[in-house]
């Protein structure tokens, strides 16, 4: 449709600009025989006259001859007059003599002198070759007569028997009858009219030209297309012209008759602009409108029949569409079916081969969902596989499919995958989505879900069903697995089905042949003594050189088996040991800090390894190596955890907890386990700068190891600032890059010899927090327990000072000011309240410095990422 409309829009205008070429041409030959038809009428007219006049003036000299009129003047008069009062176009009438003298005129009044045309060097070289020729002869027009009328003087000479010249007639003749003759003709506007001699003089023209008459009437004109025309056409009775003229000097077309035997040509010319327009108007402008109308209904239809044509496309793909998803989709969900996902795996499967990506399939079912139906209804039940659905099609990304096979079952497809960790990422998205309530017609409901995966081509599975099976099979798995915790709702199919939880199997893969060939190195972060600034011990750290980078455990840990990560904690404790006795026999007394996992934990044959590796290393006391166990789930509650961590501590091994303060740590259960040491999780410090609200909750970990009696190291001291605040700090170690990065086993030794800690930056507002904090506990603690309590002036605050001083480069550092001012002056109402007033009034005055010292943190710690979010855009 759109071709033929084009196609058919093409055809219109090449037809169109046929048609205006082809009506140019006609109307240019129609025009052109127009104007030679009236110049040929004019001609002949003009001719007519003049053969009529050469009559007269041959009759005239006859009976002047038979007069005597030389002889006889006033005879001679009386017959001029007589001539002219029978010819009216007669202007006036001479006789003169071969002398040149005239002897009779009927424009010279009676009684004055008679010109004499030999005093009159003018006239009188052509008057000498009027006297040679014989018949009319017609001379160079002249000037004023023109202004009116077209005025042609005319002469006649008549000769004696003997053949001499006796005296000629001449009269000026006045073309009065053309002129009537032409405004009855039906001339185009703007049409001219004239005669032309054959010396190019301007015998005559109407309308008669204005401005530069008197210029074309003195000289012949030397341009014009005119002239041009009748020089290349000297003997053509007719012609055609078009182009500049002598006249006003414009584009004229026009045609020319000459005049035989007379030397005269007449010519009729009309200007181009009204040549054009009067072909716009008989040729064009009619067609072009229809042309423009038949256009535009033309756009119309079409117009209308792409509208229509589109709609019954889009209603037959609309039906189409129904069809396909009433037979490959869920009528409840609207996801693919089984049959639709049949449609989708095999593609999905060449996809994956063709790209040599990985191709996840997930077999998903609802955990304990009749119940659902059975306490809230069928309706609400299928409201709630609906939610399920749209939950499920948002966590996964465009690219990926989501099916549900019937009942609580759900297929997902997740194409196009690099690596495992993309897995884990899409499983985190769909875990928090799940997990999120269920809001159905006003109940809320909460649903689980047990997933089994399967990769492919990790899984060698030949087609999309054997594929299936696999991942319905890790679903069974996940869902029977005892104690399962929050991470354990996804299984990855595996042959066994036993130990292998998520992770990437090519690192699997790669990882023991690592260890083997000595790609997998340990790196030693310095942990320095708060009490003597010294470096007191190393933690041991593993990198693995991979595909030429270095790798950390964060990395590469999560993605190891059972099987990967015993065999790297061994290597780590016999590696790190075997260094740590070479640094002793150097001299260095430093104790080693080890990170176990909680499979090796788990494992039967834990503690007495370790016995058996410190044993091949006597010159290491136990008491040098300090395990770090790091609580995840219930393992550290396990019976077998706990033998081993309790037969090490009886050895004298220490045992450190990592990552204390995290999400995965139970603060309430860690007085009950068999440590040494705790670490606190470097989340917390590392934030402190930009958070400094975050104090708070530093600080009573410090206490809550303190009340513990165990050994305290902090984590994640980055900064200057993080080091002048924990110098305040009843803590015991430090461990982060404002000391050292990981250090390679050959610098250890010259660190440990050269590093002295500083005192830090004390210009930060951790310190007067801090500080300020001290003051607030004893606020609270004199409410509570009615103790001694000392109000610190506002003044003498190290947080007023810091704020003053950082006050041009603050924010809203006057709302600070004040909301540190109110805390402070609650503190001087408890201590007032406290000798007089009662104790509820107390205990609101308590709850009021609680809310207004934590709103006060809050507010400057988003002052405090705002004035170095501006420090470091400048």
């Amino acid at each position: 449709m759109f071709l033929a409309f084009w196609g058919v829009a093409v055809g219109v205008f090449v037809f169109s600009g046929w048609y205006a070429w082809f009506s140019w041409h006609r109307y240019e030959q129609n025009s052109q025989f127009h104007l030679k038809l009236e110049s040929d009428m004019i001609a002949q007219v003009i001719q007519r006259l003049l053969d009529d006049q050469a009559s007269s003036l041959q009759f005239l000299g006859l009976q002047l001859q038979r007069a005597d009129a030389l002889h006889h003047p006033r005879r001679a008069q009386s017959l001029l007059l007589d001539y002219q009062k029978a010819l009216p176009e007669i202007a006036s009438a001479y006789l003169i003599a071969p002398s040149g003298q005239v002897i009779a005129s009927t424009a010279v009044p009676t009684g004055e002198p008679l010109p004499d045309f030999r005093n009159d060097p003018a006239i009188w070289p052509d008057f000498q070759t009027v006297l040679q020729m014989r018949g009319m002869r017609i001379d160079h027009p002249i000037l004023e007569p023109l202004m009116d009328h077209w005025i042609i003087r005319l002469s006649h000479t008549v000769f004696s028997p003997a053949g001499k010249p006796l005296f000629v007639v001449t009269t000026p003749l006045r073309l009065g009858d053309i002129e009537d003759f032409l405004r009855l003709l039906p001339l185009h506007p703007g049409t001219a009219v004239g005669l032309i001699w054959s010396n190019q003089y301007i015998e005559g023209r109407w309308p008669v030209p204005q401005g530069n008459l008197a210029g074309m009437l003195a000289h012949p004109p030397l341009t014009g297309a005119l002239l041009q025309a009748l020089q290349s056409n000297s003997h053509a009775r007719q012609g055609y012209y078009a182009g500049f003229v002598t006249v006003g000097r414009t584009y004229r077309f026009g045609a020319f008759t000459r005049l035989s035997p007379y030397p005269l040509t007449a010519f009729v010319s009309i200007p181009r602009s009204q040549w054009l327009a009067a072909w716009w108007r008989q040729q064009v402008e009619i067609p072009l409108l229809f042309l423009i109308i038949v256009l535009g209904l033309g756009v119309v239809a079409y117009r209308r029949i792409v509208f229509l044509d589109r709609r019954w496309s889009e209603q037959r793909e609309a039906f189409e569409r129904t069809l396909t998803t009433q037979a490959t989709h869920d009528a409840l969900t609207g996801l693919p079916n089984r049959d639709g996902l049949r449609l989708v795996f095999d593609q999905a499967l060449a996809r994956a081969e063709r790209q040599e990506r990985l191709l996840a399939v997930g077999f998903l079912d609802l955990d304990a969902f009749k119940p659902v139906n059975d306490t809230y209804g069928h309706a609400i039940g299928d409201e709630s596989l609906k939610e399920m659905s749209r939950r499920l099609q948002e966590a996964v990304r465009r690219t990926d499919t989501v099916a549900r096979l019937g009942g609580d079952e759900f297929v997902l497809l997740l194409e196009g995958l690099r690596s495992m960790d993309e897995v884990d990422q899409i499983l985190a998205r769909l875990q928090t989505a799940i997990a999120q309530p269920f809001l159905i017609q006003g109940k809320e409901i909460s649903l689980q879900a047990s997933l089994g995966l399967t990769i492919y081509p990790f899984d060698e599975a030949a087609d999309a069903d054997l594929l299936l099976r696999h991942a319905d099979q890790a679903m069974y798995a996940a869902k029977a697995r005892p104690g399962r915790t929050s991470e354990g709702w996804a299984q990855l199919y595996h042959p066994d089905l036993g130990t292998v939880t998520m992770g990437d199997e090519v690192l699997r893969q790669d990882f023991l042949q690592a260890l083997v060939a000595g790609a997998v190195t340990l790196r030693y972060q310095p942990l320095v003594a708060l009490t003597t600034g010294r470096v007191a011990g190393l933690e041991a750290l593993t990198r693995w050189h991979r595909e030429g980078r270095e790798i950390s455990p964060d990395q590469f840990l999560p993605s190891l088996g059972m099987r990967e990560r015993l065999a790297l904690g061994h290597f780590v404790l016999q590696t790190g040991l075997r260094q740590l006795a070479q640094w002793q026999e150097t001299g260095l007394d430093l104790f080693l800090s080890v990170n176990v996992t909680p499979e090796e934990l788990d494992s039967p044959g834990f503690a007495d390894t370790i016995f058996d590796i410190l044993a091949a290393y006597p010159g290491i006391p136990p008491e040098s190596l300090v395990l770090e166990v790091l609580e995840i789930g219930e393992i550290l509650e396990q019976e077998v955890a706990l033998g081993h961590l309790q037969r090490l501590r009886s050895a004298s091994v220490k045992i450190a907890l990592d990552d204390v303060g995290s999400a995965y740590a139970s603060l309430l259960r860690l007085k009950n386990l068999p440590i040494d040491e705790i670490k606190i999780d470097q989340g917390f410090i590392r934030e402190l700068p930009n958070k400094p609200q975050d104090l708070i909750f530093v600080e009573s970990l410090i206490n809550l190891g303190l009340g513990m009696n165990v050994i305290i190291t902090v984590e994640g001291v980055e900064t200057e600032a993080h080091i002048a605040l924990l110098r305040e700090m009843e803590v015991d170690y430090l461990q982060g890059y404002a000391i050292a990065r990981p250090l390679e086993a050959e610098a250890v030794a010259n660190f440990v010899h050269t590093f002295v800690l500083g005192t830090g930056d004390a210009d930060t507002p951790l310190l007067a927090l801090y500080h300020h904090l001290g003051w607030v506990h004893m606020a609270e603690e004199s409410a509570m327990n009615h103790g001694g309590y000392e109000h610190t002036d506002l003044a003498a605050c190290p947080i007023t000072a810091w704020l003053h001083a950082h006050a041009p480069e603050l924010p809203g550092v006057e709302a600070l000011l004040a909301e540190h001012e109110a805390v402070h002056a609650l503190g001087q109402e408890i201590l007032r309240v406290r000798q007089s007033g009662t104790r509820e009034e107390l205990h609101r005055l308590l709850g009021q410095l609680h809310e207004y010292s934590h709103r006060f943190q809050e507010d400057l710690g988003r002052a405090v990422r705002a004035m170095r979010d501006n420090v470091a855009a400048s």
